[in-house]
């Protein structure tokens, strides 16, 4: 019985010994845990972070192909654009001069007009003894530039340059209105032009506050 208990007692310490020798094996292990923790953490985290820096700098460089790809067609099309405006451009400035040019025929077939009314009105004021000095001024009030413009509205009603172009996009309205404003400056257009088919300003001592009736410029732009 006691060899019996002996034995088993024997047994357990020898278990336990080996046991013990495991854990002193184990325990530096062991106590690495912590650490080994916190770098697998930051590992993970690191790897994470790399994963998302890849996606964005692939997806910046898909990017960047795109837009260079893209770039590829710019000089033609540019070219394009280059050849519409210059052909747009000279559109606007053969229409004014065409304009030009009908203004200038209205002006003189007014003015032969302002001839042939002044010269029937001094006839029939002489012929009732009247004084004829004032009949010119008031034969001028209904010639000159805005009888032109009326006659050319006559010929023409409404004209619009820009008739018929859709404007709805701010891209369009912004091409159309800087070709003319090359093509058709302001200044040429706003200003005066006195031809000379215009009705002369008669020539007396009386003073005179009517402007003398003159041909500008057709208006050729239309706002």
């Amino acid at each position: 019985m006691v060899d019996s208990i002996s034995d088993s007692v024997g047994e357990r310490l020898q278990q336990a010994e080996m046991a013990e020798r495991e854990v002193q094996r184990l325990q530096p292990l062991a106590d690495e845990a912590p650490q080994l923790r916190v770098q697998n953490a930051k590992a993970l985290k690191d790897e994470a972070r790399r994963r998302a820096k890849d996606q964005a700098v692939a997806k910046a460089r898909a990017a960047v192909d795109a837009g260079a790809e893209l770039q590829e067609r710019v000089p033609e099309l540019l070219g394009n654009a280059h050849r519409a405006v210059v052909e747009l451009y000279n559109v606007f400035k053969e229409i004014n001069s065409h304009r030009r040019k009908a203004s200038e025929g209205l002006a003189i077939a007014d003015r032969v007009d302002y001839d042939a009314e002044l010269a029937d009105g001094e006839e029939h004021e002489r012929a009732l003894g009247r004084d004829t000095r004032g009949l010119a001024y008031a034969l001028a009030t209904r010639h000159g530039e805005l009888k032109v413009k009326q006659l050319m509205e006559e010929l023409d009603p409404g004209f619009n340059i820009l008739k018929g172009c859709n404007l709805d996009h701010p891209i369009s309205r912004d091409i159309a209105h800087f070709v003319m404003g090359h093509a058709i400056p302001n200044e040429a257009s706003s200003s005066t032009v006195v031809s000379e088919n215009a009705p002369a300003r008669p020539e007396t001592s009386e003073p005179d506050q009517r402007q003398q009736a003159t041909v500008s410029d057709p208006v050729t732009v239309g706002d």
